[in-house]
């Protein structure tokens, strides 16, 4: 249940920051602020042409509840990646410029960031999940031009569960103290 509400809290948060973020093209050529999605894009219905650029979408990938470590019967850790996607069409600056010009991935760069940035400056999300470095960022060097994808991996700590002993509870044959 915490890791659902880590994932839902997260994307209230994305949606608050990317809420003003211009610098993302549509597929209808205008700038659009990126639709942030939980778990992954939704389906799409073939008879329709459009696109979900650009886009942010949060899915939890793995959870750990730590042994070595002295506060491990509180904290466990979430992680959970973030794929996004911007939509750069042909844009000539020049005449001669090359039409597959990488202003795509400048684009997905500066969107990347500006969520990392906004990350770690809140550093606590709804006021209990905190994000945790390593903070890992790639963007593959195969794109599906005139979209563009990158990826982010991010870890959080969470409250973990932690046991209660009721009284009068049997464990093999051992009684536990009240």
């Amino acid at each position: 249940m915490t890791a659902a509400l880590l994932l839902r809290a997260l994307c209230e948060f994305l949606r608050k920051t990317v809420a003003d973020y211009a610098a993302a093209q549509s597929s209808a050529g205008g700038y659009v602020p990126p639709t942030v999605f939980d778990w992954y894009l939704p389906f799409k219905d073939a008879r329709r042409e459009d696109i979900d650029f650009p886009f942010i979408t949060a899915r939890i990938v793995n959870g750990d509840d730590p042994v070595d470590d002295p506060s491990a019967a509180l904290y466990s850790t979430v992680r959970i990646d973030l794929a996004f996607g911007v939509y750069s069409g042909h844009r000539l600056i020049k005449p001669n410029d090359d039409p597959i010009h990488p202003d795509g991935a400048y684009d997905l760069l500066n969107l990347m960031e500006h969520v990392r940035t906004a990350l770690f400056r809140e550093g606590i999300i709804d006021r209990k999940f905190r994000i945790e470095r390593p903070y890992k960022w790639s963007i593959p060097e195969e794109q599906p031009y005139p979209l563009w994808v990158g990826e982010a991996q991010t870890i959080w700590t969470v409250q973990s569960a932690t046991q209660q002993n009721n009284e009068g509870v049997d464990l093999y044959g051992d009684r536990w103290p009240v």
